[in-house]
């Protein structure tokens, strides 16, 4: 598979949302949820795409992979969509398996986190940044912002991780940590859980391409 080097960010949301991603029900159908038409825009287009919803993400996953296969960009065997949490730990660890994107234990001013969990810290910004700004993040493969920013979905039901089909209102699977949390939940190993319909000010997404669906 082939992951992205960062997050969503508006400015591409924002694209989805310009061609009525809202209103074409394909994007939406066997999902659980369906939220009402996204409110107003994002003036932060290099930031990471947050408030948004499980179902949105997955959405906008089948409309991005529509559109590169309408322009030729993107072969139709295949299509575009959300990491399963194997995936995507996988492309945080790295090879050698590292604790952190940036390798074992914790390194101050690496991600943005909430370091000091009191909001009164050197490095707590409170807030997500632009994408891609913590260059001491990178991993071998080049990703950035695998830890903190922003929380990102991924397949996988929580409580039976085995299935990552769309159906359903399960709990879904959130890695990374973000802005709002500490280095604990910024670890490549550490898991976190997510109504699907629920959006937050600290969960965005990532994508992956591949050819076949994740087993």
């Amino acid at each position: 598979f082939k992951i992205a080097r960062y997050p969503v960010t508006n400015a591409q949301y924002q694209c989805f949302i310009d061609d009525g991603g809202y209103a074409d029900g394909r994007w939406w159908v066997g999902l659980a949820g369906h939220p009402a038409s996204e409110r107003g825009f994002w003036n932060t287009p290099n930031h990471p795409r947050e408030t948004v919803s499980w179902y949105e993400a997955v959405a906008y996953t089948r409309w991005l992979t529509a559109k590169l296969h309408e322009y030729g960009l993107l072969p139709e065997a295949m299509t575009v969509r959300l990491p399963t949490e194997q995936e995507w730990e996988k492309a945080a660890r790295g090879d050698d398996g590292r604790e952190y994107p940036w390798g074992d234990g914790f390194q101050s001013g690496h991600a943005n986190i909430n370091e000091t969990w009191g909001n009164v810290g050197t490095f707590d910004l409170g807030q997500t940044t632009a994408v891609g700004i913590y260059p001491k993040d990178t991993l071998p493969y080049g990703l950035l912002d695998m830890a903190g920013n922003v929380w990102q979905w991924c397949l996988n039901e929580y409580r039976q991780p085995e299935r990552t089909g769309t159906e359903g209102d399960e709990r879904r699977v959130l890695r990374g940590g973000s802005w709002y949390y500490n280095q604990d939940l910024a670890r490549c190993a550490a898991r976190y859980d997510g109504d699907p319909d629920v959006r937050s000010l600290d969960v965005g997404f990532r994508l992956v391409c591949c050819v076949s669906p994740p087993s």
